[in-house]
């Protein structure tokens, strides 16, 4: 089993930073999707990505507690030789809210490439969406 732990400090207040993540439904923040479908609302929705030459992507939303200002998801099927996908995240406040720590974690299972080659293409892929997240919450 892949096991990814990434945690980053972002130079944002961590309320910009989780106002972006909170809305599970809409990733404006993530470019690169044609377009998105909600799917429901609240613990249980989807988020459908739609992507140009690609099927669509479902991430399911698990848990959401705004209070830890923490959520988790999975995704049944990943466009990535991984299966069993699921993720966490957590946002906390740091110098006094002026900055942010993101802690995102997930595990998933290998198809077809060792665990190794699947961590650092997860790894790869959270180091971009943090670097989005912080940009888009510095705006």
């Amino acid at each position: 089993m892949i096991k990814v732990n990434i945690e980053k400090e972002l130079d944002a207040p961590v309320s910009k930073v989780w106002g972006l993540l909170e809305n599970f439904g809409n990733l404006d923040w993530y470019p690169g999707w044609d377009r998105i479908e909600v799917i429901g609302s609240g613990v249980g929705m989807t988020r459908r990505i739609h992507m140009t030459g690609m099927d669509p992507l479902d991430e399911i939303l698990e848990t959401m507690d705004p209070e830890r200002r923490a959520f988790s998801y999975r995704i049944p099927q990943m466009p990535m030789p991984v299966s069993e996908y699921r993720a966490s995240v957590e946002v906390k406040s740091i110098d006094n809210g002026e900055r942010t720590r993101v802690h995102w974690r997930c595990e998933a299972k290998p198809e077809g490439i060792d665990e190794a080659e699947g961590q650092a293409m997860l790894e790869g892929v959270y180091a971009d969406m943090l670097a989005k997240l912080e940009a888009a919450a510095k705006r």
